[in-house]
């Protein structure tokens, strides 16, 4: 792992295709030129809203950038990557029934395994998921478009949005950004099949994961705006409406902090605190419900402050995080993420060992998102090039971190 294939890297490369000096990229980007520098130079992360404003300002595609998705090599390919044009193929019948060899599955039985597949994306199982799911969403798909009414109808459509949703939280984590979007499309559709508030919401918070990535925060937040608009008659005695307004300021608090919003980042999370008053009891959340309760919104809290750039507040924030033990088996990619966030504030304040110290904890609870995530690999590559001696354990996860994607 060296600079020569950091995000930083290839900035400076297609700076320099651009014709543009460090100067005049920095201008156009909105941050000082001695910043540039440090990315360009490798000792500074390249946090998602300079990589968006990079890819705009030069015309190119994020994934120029980052160079996701990760491609495994080795003996053993990447089966997670190796699966999923199926599952593309699999995803292009939603408005249209598909072709099968036979009669449809008892409609059951499809829903049973559509919500299996969509906790096995809670749980960390991608491979599983983008193996399993195509089947399972094409039987779905035909019994959608059978003669369907009231709560069949409404039964099949909570199936595929369990189901969307699980493919999309795996593209998008593996930086499949086309096939997101698509995704996101499909579930918005799907919303307008059914009268239901909840759906709709549910469809604006999965609209702005494409628009996080491609940096255009301001129409994220309009969007959140709306979803949140839509659920407010229902009052605050509706537990349902209650989780999904909390996650609805809770996204729209990620999104401020990295549109450089840091108090209305703030109030995003203290009004989704507020909320979670109502919420005693942590959530395991579904497509529906998604994960909302005290402890979430105090993991968001940190959240937002990395990605306002504050590591003291993030490190001091965490301090009074307690998150459950039983959460490393219940929620293991939330748990997962918190400790990839952690270890960037970590890195900024030079407390390297306990940057790598989350990135193994990361590892431990959810290794198939580590693995695939960005803010490993850049962590991980800031810190080899701040250790000049040999650090064994660095080495073994950097080792673990570019090896085939069928470990754990």
């Amino acid at each position: 792992m060296d600079d020569d294939d950091s995000i930083g890297r290839r900035i400076k490369h297609q700076r320099k295709w651009a014709g543009l000096t460090q100067q005049a990229l920095a201008r156009k980007l909105g941050i000082s030129e001695s910043l540039l520098r440090k990315i360009e130079a490798g000792s500074r992360e390249a946090n998602q809203p300079i990589v968006a404003r990079t890819a705009r300002v030069l015309g190119i595609d994020i994934a120029d950038l980052t160079r996701q998705p990760y491609f495994r090599k080795g003996a053993q390919p990447d089966r997670v990557h190796q699966a999923m044009p199926v599952l593309r193929r699999a995803l292009a019948y939603w408005d249209f029934p598909p072709e099968l060899d036979g009669p449809p599955r008892p409609q059951a039985e499809v829903i049973a395994d559509a919500f299996r597949l969509s906790k096995l994306r809670q749980l960390d199982r991608n491979i599983e998921v983008v193996e399993q799911l195509p089947a399972v969403m094409l039987q779905a798909a035909a019994l959608f478009h059978e003669d369907h009414t009231g709560r069949e109808r409404a039964a099949l459509v909570d199936a595929i949005t369990a189901m969307l949703h699980a493919a999309h939280s795996v593209s998008y984590k593996l930086g499949y950004e086309d096939f997101s979007v698509v995704i996101e499309k499909q579930i918005q559709w799907l919303s307008t099949q059914v009268n239901d508030p909840m759906l709709a919401a549910f469809s604006d918070w999965v609209r702005t994961n494409s628009l996080m990535r491609m940096g255009d925060y301001s129409t994220g937040l309009k969007i959140l705006d709306r979803g949140r608009a839509g659920i407010d008659p229902m009052g605050r005695d509706n537990p349902e409406a209650l989780r999904m307004l909390g996650s609805l300021h809770l996204r729209s608090g990620i999104i401020a902090a990295r549109a450089n919003k840091p108090d209305e980042a703030r109030a995003h999370v203290a009004e989704a605190q507020r909320i979670a008053v109502h919420q005693p009891i942590d959530t395991d959340g579904d497509w529906r419900k998604l994960g909302f309760g005290p402890t979430n919104a105090g993991i968001h809290a940190v959240a937002t402050a990395v990605e306002s750039g504050d590591g003291p507040t993030a490190l001091a924030l965490n301090d009074q995080v307690r998150v459950p033990a039983e959460w490393q088996r219940r929620l293991p990619t939330r748990v997962g993420h918190h400790y990839l966030d952690l270890s960037r504030a970590q890195f900024w304040q030079g407390h390297h060992e306990d940057a790598l110290t989350s990135l193994e904890k990361a590892r431990q609870v959810a290794p198939q998102q580590t693995r695939h995530h960005p803010t490993a690999h850049e962590v991980t590559r800031l810190l080899v090039r701040a250790h000049r001696r040999t650090n064994q354990p660095l080495v073994e996860f950097t080792t673990w971190l570019g090896g085939d994607g069928n470990g754990q």
